[in-house]
């Protein structure tokens, strides 16, 4: 396993050189060869496919790599090492509806931790200074075993902690409540400090509470040191989608935090990869995976600004064949972004299909419906 170690040593998290792409595609190739001879599932789908790694000559015929449609972790246990192995298992949805299985073996988990660590650095986004933390996510209380929750108290180890509070918490009953009243009143006493407050979580809540102050008419100033974490899909308890230029403007104004602060993740839990914004706010793919957009259908891979369903490949977890996911969202790829960074980004356009797949952020948002009724 040279080369899948050889990819974690790389801190800089947008490397775009020679030398990183082709440990990234040694990697991918020791990855397959791992689970080719581990997950009798992903072997099977190899040969029906009559597929050698021998076909793919560069890092741009990754595609031809046989996939996984990210549905089947909802109905299969998909598993490369032995049970005994497996430290960590995530589900991606929330109160409703089937639910994928996601695991980890100890060096899985080191990888994915290691790869976010390296993104945040990259982009300059840890601190030495000690900083409140306000999370609107699922406190380990509620959260049930839930990947987004896991990944949100994650993103608050990049700044020493002075306090946390978890917006969404146990009620009298146990049960995951949004203590909206309570979490207004941290704020203020948030505020009273100089130190940065690092917002965490899905933006609905983080919206409605905006909408609040809007309301009481608080406005309150926070270190310009402070950051907003957004992760979650943008929309609404009443499923209208948010716009970042209205958020970003009710946190300019009621939170006194500039939109360069405001930092976007896009990533599920199938796949592991956080994918963060720039300062341009668009989602670049980092050294530790590989992109291609799919014509639904004939699944022809589509060049640069064509819309298509999202194919998305990485090595880093050795327990599941997760090797190559193709989703269920719909979006674009990119290059030549005015922040200076040269790999693609993805520009997201939706879900396929007429039914939402069923994630942490859409079953949170029950939360808002249920406050209003």
């Amino acid at each position: 396993m040279k080369w899948i170690y050889k990819l974690f040593e790389i801190e800089d998290a947008f490397c775009d050189t020679k030398e990183c792409n082709d440990i990234f595609f040694n990697a991918m190739k020791e990855a397959f060869e791992f689970h080719y001879k581990n997950s009798e599932i992903y072997r099977n789908i190899c040969e029906q496919e009559n597929f050698s790694f021998d076909s793919i000559g560069s890092i741009d015929e990754l595609y031809k790599l046989p996939h996984i449609i990210v549905d089947a972790f909802k109905w299969y246990d998909l598993l490369s090492v032995d049970k005994s192995k497996i430290v960590a298992t995530f589900t991606s949805s929330g109160t409703s509806g089937q639910k994928s299985h996601i695991s980890w073996d100890e060096a899985s988990k080191n990888r994915q931790s290691k790869m976010r660590e390296n993104i945040m650095k990259s982009y300059g986004l840890v601190s030495k200074n000690p900083v409140n933390y306000l999370i609107f996510a699922y406190s380990p209380r509620v959260s049930q075993g839930k990947g987004a929750a896991y990944a949100h108290q994650m993103y608050s180890t990049f700044a020493p902690e002075n306090e946390k509070f978890f917006a969404i918490d146990a009620d009298e009953n146990s049960n995951a409540k949004f203590f909206l009243d309570e979490t207004i009143e941290k704020l203020k006493d948030f505020a009273k400090s100089s130190m940065p407050i690092r917002i965490i979580g899905f933006p609905a809540f983080i919206y409605e509470t905006l909408l609040k102050m809007k309301e009481i008419g608080l406005e309150l100033s926070f270190n310009k040191e402070s950051l907003i974490i957004i992760a979650g899909g943008w929309k609404t308890a009443q499923n209208r989608a948010i716009s970042f230029d209205e958020f970003a403007e009710l946190t300019n104004e009621f939170l006194s935090i500039d939109e360069s602060r405001i930092v976007d993740i896009y990533g599920f839990v199938e796949h592991g990869v956080p994918y963060i914004t720039c300062s341009n706010h668009h989602f670049h793919i980092p050294i530790y995976s590989k992109v291609f957009i799919r014509k639904p259908g004939t699944l022809e891979v589509l060049g640069e600004n064509e819309k298509g369903l999202l194919q998305v490949l990485s090595p880093y977890n050795y327990a599941q064949p997760a090797i190559s996911v193709l989703s269920t969202d719909y979006a674009m790829l990119n290059s030549n972004c005015p922040c200076g960074i040269s790999r693609q980004y993805i520009e997201l356009k939706g879900r396929a299909g007429v039914k939402k797949h069923e994630g942490c952020a859409i079953s949170a948002t029950e939360l808002l419906k249920a406050k209003k009724r």
